[in-house]
């Protein structure tokens, strides 16, 4: 007669203690045998013992995320021994902080080039006559002139003008 037993397959904690695995083993969830690495650093930081207890303490449905965050944790440990994670959530808030400079720079920069194309379409706006386009990319000698404008006598547009005038080819140029 054949045995009605069947053989399990011991789990990666089982495995590396050197003992047999039952079904009703703790760590058969969570440390399936071809994950064996995972059990490996969880036992090299935190033991065996340490980890049955740490698992016996938390409700069924948590322990997985024990487990993951265990796991985290060690080879974490293991990749950076005095720090371990907090090296690397330090590590991601200070690359966090660099990215968020640089976004504020970038936005800083997309608002004066807002303002500056809308001081440019103002003065396009009060201009009485202003070369098309065309005339622009095919007279590209042409400059626009504070002669050419209604309001030559206000300082305040002429220094605006002055402002705008190298800018203003480049955001032209840019939505062409």
């Amino acid at each position: 007669m054949e045995s009605c037993s069947r053989t399990i397959m011991p789990c990666a904690a089982c495995r590396l203690l050197r003992r047999r695995c039952t079904n009703d083993c703790l760590f058969r969830p969570y440390f399936p045998p071809a994950e064996p690495e995972k059990f490996a650093a969880v036992h090299r930081i935190f033991g065996a013992s340490n980890m049955s207890k740490m698992l016996q303490e938390v409700p069924v449905d948590h322990r997985g995320d024990a487990v993951t965050s265990l796991v985290y944790e060690a080879t974490a440990r293991l990749q950076e021994p005095v720090y371990g994670c907090v090296a690397l959530i330090a590590s991601l808030q200070k690359q966090v902080f660099q990215l968020q400079s640089e976004l504020d720079e970038v936005l800083a920069e997309n608002a004066t080039l807002r303002a500056q194309l809308s001081v440019a379409l103002s003065l396009i706006a009060s201009c009485q006559s202003f070369p098309s386009v065309e005339d622009s990319n095919q007279e590209s000698n042409h400059q626009l002139q504070p002669s050419e404008c209604g309001n030559s006598d206000n300082s305040d547009m002429m220094l605006q003008y002055d402002q705008v005038t190298d800018s203003y080819t480049e955001l032209a140029n840019m939505f062409l």
